[in-house]
């Protein structure tokens, strides 16, 4: 995606972690001025040297004021948001009081529907939503070997249960991520998130409940009926981190439709734990039959 004309203003909707930061930079590389409206985990990081403002969401109705007045036409959002808004707990300003019908409607049901929601609410208010990949496509991940070593035979199969559980779980809008052993499922990612679904596992292990001996594996996939510009499973060099302490041998990712979050780093993170990570193609990789593609090995 190439800005319109020189120093496009571009709306970013930054949460927190790397991946906001990524983006914008890679926006302003490409010829865009990023317009950056933090919420949520993004408060308290540094964007100094960005045009931008903070809003809490009690003011979501600023914030699209914000970007509009600063000639934002086309809006990405990503970054980590560890809370949904609560618009009946919080004092919203008079431009928020007017959207609380239309902001109660987007905040229900599961994580899917709430992007949706807002992909449709942006584009009402004259804001194109587009997706990180169009301003980064190198952030996707390959498919194949991405970093780490090869995976074995118990990891691969592990990958493969993984893949089939998880796009059941996306299909019911749950979650994107399982971690499973090849003979069973450890645990299932719902509204706790990424992070602390690992931490259980790590907790699980400590605690006996996972074998000393079993090989586990952490597939992160996009749901099957997911809005591709908003909240593709991401990893990085945490993720590697959090995977390693709960006893996790292997990650695998969709190809294509994932994020790879500081691609270098994250190479040499896996190396050190020595962890395998794959790039899962969508289709072929639910085929348990297909353990090759799993493991990005040659039939």
């Amino acid at each position: 995606m190439e800005p319109r004309f020189p120093g496009e203003p571009l709306g970013l909707i930054a949460g927190g972690g790397r991946l906001p930061r990524i983006v914008a930079e890679a926006a302003r590389a490409h010829g865009f001025e990023p317009v950056v409206v933090r919420i949520a985990d993004g408060k308290d990081d540094d964007w100094s040297d960005f045009k931008g403002e903070y809003f809490a969401w009690g003011r979501a109705g600023d914030a699209v004021r914000f970007m509009k007045a600063s000639g934002v036409k086309r809006v990405l959002a990503c970054g980590t948001v560890s809370r949904r808004p609560d618009f009946r707990s919080i004092l919203p300003s008079l431009r928020t009081l007017l959207m609380l019908p239309t902001a109660f409607r987007i905040v229900r049901g599961g994580d899917d529907r709430l992007l949706r929601n807002v992909a449709a609410f942006l584009k009402a208010q004259g804001l194109e939503p587009v997706a990180v990949q169009d301003v980064e496509p190198q952030l996707l991940a390959p498919e194949g070997p991405i970093a780490g070593r090869a995976a074995d035979e118990r990891e691969r199969a592990a990958l493969a249960l993984g893949v089939r559980v998880a796009q059941t779980l996306g299909s019911l809008d749950v979650g994107q991520a399982v971690v499973a052993s090849q003979e069973r499922v450890i645990a299932l990612e719902a509204a706790e998130g990424t992070r602390e679904m690992l931490h259980r596992v790590a907790d699980l292990r400590a605690r006996g409940r996972v074998g000393r001996n079993e090989r586990l594996a952490l597939v992160k996939v996009v749901k099957p009926q997911q809005d591709e510009r908003f909240d593709l499973p991401s990893i990085g060099v945490s993720t590697i981190l959090e995977a390693d302490g709960a006893g996790i041998s292997a990650i695998g990712v969709s190809a294509g439709k994932s994020l790879i979050i500081d691609f270098d780093a994250l190479v040499v993170a896996a190396r050190d734990a020595n962890i395998a990570v794959v790039g899962l193609p969508r289709d072929e990789a639910s085929d348990p039959s297909r353990a090759d593609v799993v493991s990005g090995s040659e039939p």
